[in-house]
C-alpha cells in the first residue's frame, strides 16, 4: 500500500508539565478529549502522558498537512488505547474531513516516552476500498 502521510514529533514533559501547572483547565479542555484526560490522570506521572499524546496530535497534524490550519484542532484528535494497550487514533471534526480527503486509509500510531522526553510518529497508509 502507499504511504500517503507521515509524521512525527517530539514533546520535552516538562513543557507539557509548565502548562498543566500554569494553565490547567484551558489547556486540557483545548488539547484533550475526555478520554485523554481521565487515561493519563489514572497515571503515577500523568504529564509524561499527555505529553505523548500531545506529540501524538502534532504528529498527526504533519502528516495530514495542515498543521493547525483549515479548522484542524488538537481536541479533534484523541488517542485512546484498545483492550491490548496498543495506542489508536480517533479523528473527528474538521480533521477527519482532511483525512477522508486522502480517500480510504489506515492510521499507523507509535509513541514512546522517557521522564524528560515523548516522541510520536503518524503514518497514514492507503487502504482498499470496502466491497
Amino acid at each position: 500500500m502507499a504511504i500517503l502521510g507521515i509524521g512525527t514529533d517530539i514533546v520535552e514533559v516538562s513543557r507539557i508539565e509548565k502548562l498543566l501547572h500554569e494553565k490547567r483547565k484551558e489547556f486540557l479542555a483545548r488539547v484533550f478529549t475526555p478520554t485523554e484526560i481521565e487515561y493519563c490522570r489514572s497515571k503515577a506521572r500523568p504529564e509524561i502522558h499527555f505529553a505523548a499524546r500531545f506529540a501524538a496530535k502534532e504528529a498527526f497534524m504533519k502528516a495530514i498537512g495542515t498543521g493547525w490550519a483549515k479548522g484542524v484542532g488538537f481536541n479533534q484528535i484523541g488517542v485512546c488505547n484498545t483492550e491490548d494497550g496498543k495506542p489508536v487514533l480517533e479523528i473527528d471534526g474538521e480533521a477527519k474531513a482532511v483525512l477522508d480527503g486522502f480517500g480510504p486509509s489506515f492510521l499507523w500510531l507509535s509513541m514512546s516516552h522517557t521522564r524528560e522526553y515523548a516522541t510520536a510518529t503518524v503514518v497514514i497508509e492507503a487502504s482498499e476500498r470496502e466491497t
